[in-house]
């Protein structure tokens, strides 16, 4: 494509909503292909859910050992924020969608003065994460069960550990990243708890395992999560659900039992595990306010339909 095709073909402002890695990534895609680029963030830093921060008070120590990839964030945030055909909005959240307009608020969460605006751009991207999917369970509102991308959050943005004795159950790979953070806050990870099996999770975390020699930072780093699972002595479980949570005004046990391959409890299996907090996560699913809003189109899971670019 030519220089003249392709400037052509790129809308003058973009509007990107979202400051985590993919947010930051098409920001920086978009303005290197000559666009102006509105980034909206609705906290006051970038990073989204991957990166988080320390607050300003304590940051700098401490920070690249509980995310991987800090240099690179590093990297992003400060081409973002110095590259001229950048704009970024943080502390601004996206109220409703009236396409072509987005319309804006921008100040501290809830505050009463936080300031209206409307954003008409060409085009947006909307880049706005996830959040934990759970199955509930008997006893799994008591105090003391966390989802593991709050434990997760409390670890990285604040050093707390949710509790002293923990168990991490769930599905996917998540759960080993879970289970390193509450470990280096000083949690003792009493055990990680899989529910698939290996024959799933072979299929599952390894469909085409050749396409991870075009990755080798993601391979780098489940072997990090597997060296510390065995450096902090963590038993991991496949197999195995939480199926109930006891205590007394908070968690002081869980039931775990083994399942079969589609999750169903196997009779005779149950077995109590003493711990004061359980964090329990089955993977991701999209966060579509915007999308939505934006009158995408979704699929029977429940994620953004797309086309073959």
């Amino acid at each position: 494509m030519s220089s003249t095709q392709t400037e052509q073909s790129t809308p003058r402002h973009v509007a990107v909503v979202g400051g985590g890695p993919a947010g930051l990534a098409a920001a920086l895609a978009a303005a290197e292909a000559g666009a102006r680029v509105t980034l909206i963030e609705s906290s006051r830093e970038l990073g989204g859910q991957y990166w988080r921060h320390l607050p300003k008070e304590r940051d700098g120590e401490g920070q690249a050992a509980m995310h991987h990839g800090w240099s690179t964030f590093l990297d992003l945030d400060r081409r973002v924020r110095s590259h001229a055909r950048i704009t970024l909005l943080s502390e601004t959240s996206v109220w409703a969608v009236g396409l072509p307009a987005l319309e804006l608020l921008t100040g501290t969460s809830d505050a009463a003065d936080r300031v209206r605006s409307t954003l008409e751009p060409d085009a947006v991207v909307v880049a706005t994460g996830a959040h934990d999917r759970t199955l509930p369970f008997p006893g799994w509102d008591l105090p003391g069960v966390y989802t593991g991308g709050a434990a997760q959050a409390f670890a990285k943005s604040e050093r707390i550990a949710v509790g002293d004795t923990v168990v991490v159950a769930g599905a996917g790979p998540f759960l080993l990243p879970v289970a390193a953070s509450l470990a280096q806050v000083g949690s003792k990870v009493v055990e990680v708890v899989e529910a698939n099996r290996i024959p799933r999770l072979a299929s599952g975390w390894l469909p085409k395992p050749w396409q991870l020699a075009g990755a080798p930072g993601k391979v780098q780093e489940l072997f990090g999560y597997v060296a510390g699972q065995l450096r902090h002595r963590i038993p991991y479980r496949v197999g195995e659900a939480v199926v109930e949570a006891h205590g007394e005004g908070r968690v002081e046990r869980v039931t775990i039992m083994s399942v079969d391959a589609q999750w169903r409890p196997i009779a005779g299996s149950e077995r109590e595990v003493a711990c004061d907090a359980v964090c329990v996560t089955h993977g991701f699913t999209p966060r579509l306010e915007v999308a939505i809003a934006a009158g995408c189109a979704l699929d029977d899971s429940r994620f953004v339909v797309i086309d073959e670019s």
